[in-house]
């Protein structure tokens, strides 16, 4: 009897450490990638064990089409580095995949995690997904209009740092200055990364409190509304943007003329209070040089990281060329790379020191960067995972109030075409969250259908 009740206890301690350190996944998301990396870790393994010992074998890796492929894309991940280890004669190559795209595999903890979830937990994990939302959206306002990046708050309290960034001024508004806002993150491409997400949300969370008539939460969700679109100016990713249009266009064709949760007139004054509010800040921003700065790029202002993005791509194409099955392998990117850029540069010596001074690491655009580290058919099966989201989105039975966190993952492969979002450690974790979260959704479904 003792022993059983020894077991209940273990299983039960198992279960609400996995529960705990999931929940405190997601706002750690907006904190620190440490922080949340950690939490996601204990959480996958805290699950697994509970899973273990109750014998649900079958709750480890959900029996679903988006399961599959995303399995897959990880396994091609490990065939590559397999080959390369083999015909590598370097010794020290395994640990230069791991240090590389190869460690990307443990971000996918998030998708298996979630898995693990009872239908009973849900409500909680998406409460901890709206905290996350609103730690993004305050600490964009704050760090919007202060010079010191936020993030010093946390890395202040455990290293020491040798020189001391500033963010990026945007200039003054009305005497009020204005700053490129990045929340607690290190640069405004992640903290963009992760806004998209949430763009959806934002919007027909709003539209939704329109038709309840709920004159407090119109105001609160309208209010959040605005700052999340004031922020998402003041950071200036327009990779970012452009994904969060996608996710609204996507969301609209949806929500309006497939599940009909709103009237064909809504969608008339939804969009006209949408852009409204959009043509307001804008309007605002438009007559003050930190605005112009600010609303300028959106309508084809060229940046000076423009040009760069051509050079980089223009250097990554030789790497797909000539390795168009298994790519250079994880780890190998900077120094393949560099042996192009070397090339082109005596070959096109006025283009020389543009060659030598464009950002190094990643190839900025998702797709390019997998068919050079992995091969095309990494690429293929990545572009397969948002192909088959979409038609299994556009099929879902989900609750509205669930279905709109999960529409920023369409916008998230159209922003990969300008970024590599899937390369960036915080940007990622919330992505197979929500993945995982969108399956576990569809699994539950099929369940109730099937009793």
């Amino acid at each position: 009897m003792s022993e059983i009740i020894s077991r209940n206890q273990m299983k039960e301690f198992l279960k609400k450490a996995y529960l705990f350190c999931l929940l405190a996944t997601l706002p750690s998301i907006g904190i620190s990638v440490s922080l949340s990396q950690g939490f996601l870790v204990l959480s996958f393994f805290f699950g697994l064990a509970e899973q273990l010992k109750s014998g649900n074998w079958k709750e480890i890796l959900p029996n679903h089409p988006v399961s599959k492929i995303s399995l897959s894309l990880f396994l091609w991940y490990g065939i590559v580095f397999l080959i390369h280890l083999v015909s590598d004669n370097s010794p020290g190559y395994a640990k230069v995949a791991w240090n590389g795209e190869l460690k990307d595999f443990f971000l996918f903890f998030g998708f298996l995690s979630v898995g693990f979830t009872t239908k009973e937990d849900l409500p909680k994990v998406y409460r901890a997904l709206f905290w996350l939302f609103l730690l993004l959206v305050f600490t964009g306002v704050a760090g919007g209009f202060t010079p010191v990046r936020l993030s010093r708050l946390i890395s202040d309290l455990y290293k020491t740092s040798s020189s001391y960034r500033f963010t990026h001024p945007l200039g003054s508004l009305s005497s009020i200055p204005l700053y490129i806002s990045i929340g607690l993150m290190n640069t405004h491409l992640t903290f963009g990364g992760l806004l998209q997400f949430f763009s959806a949300f934002a919007v027909f969370g709003f539209l939704r409190t329109l038709i309840q008539g709920d004159k407090k939460k119109i105001l609160i969700a309208g209010l959040l509304l605005f700052l999340y679109c004031l922020v998402f100016l003041l950071n200036q990713a327009r990779s970012s943007m452009i994904g969060a249009g996608v996710s609204i266009f996507f969301a609209s064709a949806h929500l309006f003329f497939i599940r009909k949760e709103f009237s064909k007139s809504f969608l008339i004054k939804g969009a006209s209070l949408f852009l409204g509010l959009l043509f307001l800040i804008g309007l605002v921003l438009a007559f003050s040089p930190a605005g112009k700065k600010v609303i300028g790029p959106l309508f084809g202002k060229e940046k000076h990281t423009d040009s760069g993005r051509t050079f980089i791509w223009d250097s990554s194409f030789p790497l797909i060329q000539e390795h168009p099955i298994i790519g250079v392998g994880p780890g190998n990117y900077n120094k393949e790379i560099e042996k192009v850029r070397i090339s082109h540069s005596e070959e096109y010596s006025e283009l020389s020191y543009f060659y030598e001074v464009t950002q190094r690491g990643h190839a900025h655009n998702d797709y390019f960067h997998l068919a050079s580290v992995f091969g095309i058919p990494a690429a293929l099966i990545y572009l397969g995972l948002g192909a088959i989201l979409i038609a299994f989105l556009f099929q879902s039975k989900q609750d509205f109030q669930v279905l709109i966190f999960f529409y920023g993952l369409i916008g998230f492969f159209v922003s990969g075409l300008f970024q590599c979002y899937f390369q960036d450690d915080e940007v990622v974790i919330l992505f197979w969250i929500l993945l995982g979260l969108f399956v576990k959704g569809e699994v539950l479904i099929s369940k109730r259908d099937n009793a």
